[in-house]
């Protein structure tokens, strides 16, 4: 385990946690639920804990496959940054044309006992946008680090994945009448209303494109 690999690992798990749906959901319970401590908590262990089992699946699977088929992580990092450079290409152009926003809203039967299935399962849904854990658990495969400190590496990847979302819960918590009208505000502008086109988050979408088409000819191979 090296210091470059840890680094690497790091910035990959940073660029996990900005989960935007993690975050708007701990905000929706914030604002919306009955008993939010509880209830957010909940969530959080929820999605905590898909997260790691996610993470854990990948890392066995694919050293499983890396041991019986050669070439298994060669083409799985050509499938992702492949995959990551036409998710940037369509991002981007929705970017150059008005959009309505979607609003968040809790769902009735959420509540402090139901809320860490509901965490489990809004994570689930969101994992089409994990790759960056994918990417940690390839690269882990690659520098053939032990599986008990691999284990570790990703408890820590996913309590660096929990952290933004966690903060948010316990600041809203903790600050609840200080926060809200900006909690509130936040909300409204992300869930009313029609977006407007931006050509520079579209430049930026089909520059992260041609990044990654960058790093899978000159990189990947």
């Amino acid at each position: 385990m090296t210091g470059g690999l840890l680094w690497g690992l790091t910035g990959l798990a940073l660029l996990d946690s900005v989960n935007a749906t993690t975050i708007w959901i701990v905000i929706v319970i914030l604002l919306g639920a009955r008993r939010p401590a509880p209830t957010g908590w909940a969530f959080m262990l929820g999605a905590v804990a898909s997260f790691l089992a996610f993470a854990l699946m990948c890392y066995f699977g694919l050293s499983f496959a890396d041991s019986v088929l050669d070439g298994v992580t060669l083409w799985l990092r050509r499938l992702l940054f492949t995959g990551l450079a036409i998710a940037l290409v369509v991002m981007g152009v929705r970017r150059l044309r008005p959009r309505e926003r979607k609003g968040y809203a809790l769902p009735p039967w959420v509540n402090a006992w139901s809320a860490l299935p509901f965490g489990m399962l809004a994570t689930v849904g969101d994992l089409p946008n994990a790759f960056p854990v994918v990417l940690a658990v390839d690269r882990l495969i690659d520098a053939d680090v032990a599986a008990p400190a691999a284990v570790a590496v990703l408890a820590g990847y996913t309590a660096v994945y929990a952290l933004p979302s966690a903060l948010i819960l316990a600041a809203g918590l903790a600050f609840n009448e200080e926060l809200r009208e900006q909690l509130e505000s936040m909300l409204s502008g992300r869930s009313s209303g029609i977006a407007e086109p931006s050509p520079l988050a579209a430049a930026a979408c089909f520059a992260g494109a041609a990044a990654s088409l960058g790093v899978l000819f000159l990189w990947v191979g």
